[in-house]
């Protein structure tokens, strides 16, 4: 491939396979403009730029550690801290933010419900000196961002109650339509609905196919190819 030859966004540039939910899981095509638009888009409503400093701790190959907690901090000029470890540790995590510099945490319910235990279970047996370094350790992210499956409430609860009344911004979409609905930084959050998702990403349409109930019909511009 020659570096002056024109690319083609609405080539095909990504392969994406989904969780699984209804079967095997599948391979998504996404067109080589997703590693731009819909960065732009999420980025836009998160209010990233290269200020931020982003711990991820998620799997690349799955929509969530790719698509959002990846290329819209890559178009914004952020920084991305990988851990590089096969699975999830809920006391390394901690650990990394009490030495602080970050901004922005991005991950999944379960994640966060992990990160919740080992608060309870270990931080909260500590002397309250200790304590407080760990409450402050959470407090210096100026967002959580959570997606890929529904928040659990005492989990909301639990991480706003910690964090001074700033609650984890939840979205939804699927590997097909990446981040259609989300709860944008700047929303007032003590007006949304428990089990919120927000409202929808711009230049996305969505509608329910029976009136007040049915299936969720999306038009995006972000949508698969295949």
């Amino acid at each position: 491939m020659s570096s002056d030859s024109p690319l083609d966004d609405r080539a095909p540039g990504v392969v994406i396979f989904t969780s699984g939910t209804t079967g095997r899981p599948k391979g998504v095509v996404h067109r080589r403009g997703y590693t731009h638009e819909t960065a732009l888009a999420i980025g836009e409503g998160y209010d990233i730029d290269h200020n931020d400093v982003l711990l991820h701790v998620l799997p690349v190959h799955h929509t969530t550690g790719f698509g959002t907690s990846f290329f819209p901090f890559l178009c914004a000029g952020a920084c991305i801290e990988f851990r590089g470890a096969a699975s999830f540790d809920a006391a390394w995590v901690w650990d990394r933010w009490l030495q602080g510099g970050l901004t922005v945490f991005s991950a999944v319910p379960t994640i966060f419900m992990r990160l919740k235990w080992y608060f309870e279970s270990e931080v909260q047996n500590l002397p309250l000196e200790h304590q407080v370094r760990y409450v402050k350790a959470a407090n210096q992210f100026r967002a959580f961002l959570c997606g890929s499956s529904a928040l659990q409430d005492g989990v909301q609860d639990f991480w706003t109650s910690l964090r001074n009344g700033s609650p984890i911004l939840t979205r939804y979409g699927a590997t097909e339509f990446p981040g259609c609905l989300k709860v944008p930084a700047d929303m007032d959050h003590r007006a949304l609905p428990r089990g919120c998702v927000g409202m929808t990403v711009p230049g996305v349409e969505i509608k329910l196919s029976d009136g007040d109930e049915g299936e969720l019909l999306v038009k995006s511009p972000y949508m698969f190819a295949k």
